[in-house]
């Protein structure tokens, strides 16, 4: 009775309309996080230094609303509103909530899926196994390219033999200048493959995310669950195919509550020096929603601070959190 009427409350808060046979679901997490940064750490005026410093982060901490609602003959009417807290060297007291995630609606039924607002891009699906450290501050440094959203029309098609086919398209104001992605993401067993593409306009007040004016990037990627853990490999070809990156993930359970997790990202910039960026870690399930979590990560010749500034010298990194779902 409780949870219904703060989902109640939260639905009214976000002026959404309810519906008697819709279903609604109050949803979120918070994460919290420490960390040591060697070489270059965010102050509280967001500006970067070069000392070694201690800093936080609420990456991940986000607050959401998803529902659907029967419609008749195989049909659902879905949405859903998602955004965050995140941040780095903010205080929590003075953050303002940012609806930056997750707003849509749309219909799924036999034909697969449509949405209709903001949303992962097609890029970003496709490359979902492939980012080991979401939402810590090891993140920055081994997270794949594309991953980003996109504000206009998702398809996903139906399953195909464990194939399916998905399509984002964001209008620029240009009925000929688009922003478009489309993926093929295979599943079978243990297996997972997916292939992507996305171009970008020409205009210059068009961005999404890490992919320039006029842009095309593609990627590869296979990964495969052996029982105990999971291991991948990407192939990114970013800045126009100019810049090649690959990423490895793996994981391994040492116990059940247990699992032992790593990183690297190597890329080869068109203008300056190629690097190798590593992470390690270890993630302690109390429960399936509440986690405790260490992981320790270094930069080669070009790394990132929690804000994204680049740090120029090789450095190494270290950061302990928890995090709890509901």
């Amino acid at each position: 009775m409780n949870k219904k009427i703060v989902v109640l409350a939260v639905v009214a808060a976000f002026g959404i309309p309810t519906a008697a046979s819709a279903q609604t679901t109050l949803f979120g997490q918070f994460k919290y996080e420490v960390g040591y940064i060697d070489g270059g750490a965010v102050q509280s005026d967001g500006t970067v230094d070069g000392d070694n410093n201690l800093v936080h982060g609420t990456f991940g901490t986000r607050l959401g609303v998803r529902g659907a609602e029967d419609l008749g003959g195989g049909l659902q009417g879905i949405y859903r509103f998602q955004g965050n807290f995140s941040g780095a060297n903010r205080s929590l007291a003075t953050q303002n909530f940012r609806l930056n995630e997750e707003a849509w609606v749309g219909l799924q039924g036999g034909f697969g899926r449509l949405l209709v607002g903001r949303s992962d891009t097609a890029v970003k699906l496709a490359a979902m196994p492939f980012r080991n450290f979401t939402d810590t501050l090891a993140d920055f440094n081994n997270i794949p390219g594309g991953w980003q959203r996109a504000e206009g029309l998702h398809y996903t098609s139906p399953n195909f033999a464990g194939a399916t086919i998905g399509i984002t398209i964001e209008p620029t104001g240009d009925t000929e200048d688009v922003y478009a992605a489309a993926n093929v993401i295979y599943r079978q067993g243990s297996l997972f493959v997916s292939a992507a593409v996305e171009d970008s306009p020409g205009s210059a007040t068009f961005a999404v995310g890490d992919i320039g004016v006029d842009e095309t990037n593609w990627q590869v990627g296979v990964s495969w669950d052996f029982g105990q853990g999971d291991i991948g490999i990407q192939y990114q070809a970013r800045n126009d195919g100019d810049d090649d990156v690959v990423i490895i993930p793996v994981n391994y359970k040492v116990l059940p509550n247990l699992n032992l997790r790593g990183a690297v990202k190597y890329v080869d910039p068109d203008v300056g020096s190629d690097f190798t960026n590593f992470a390690i870690g270890a993630q302690y399930m109390f429960s399936g929603r509440t986690e405790l979590y260490a992981n320790l990560w270094g930069d080669d010749e070009i790394g990132q601070t929690p804000a994204g500034a680049n740090v120029s010298d090789a450095s190494t990194h270290f950061g302990i959190g928890l995090r709890h779902s509901f």
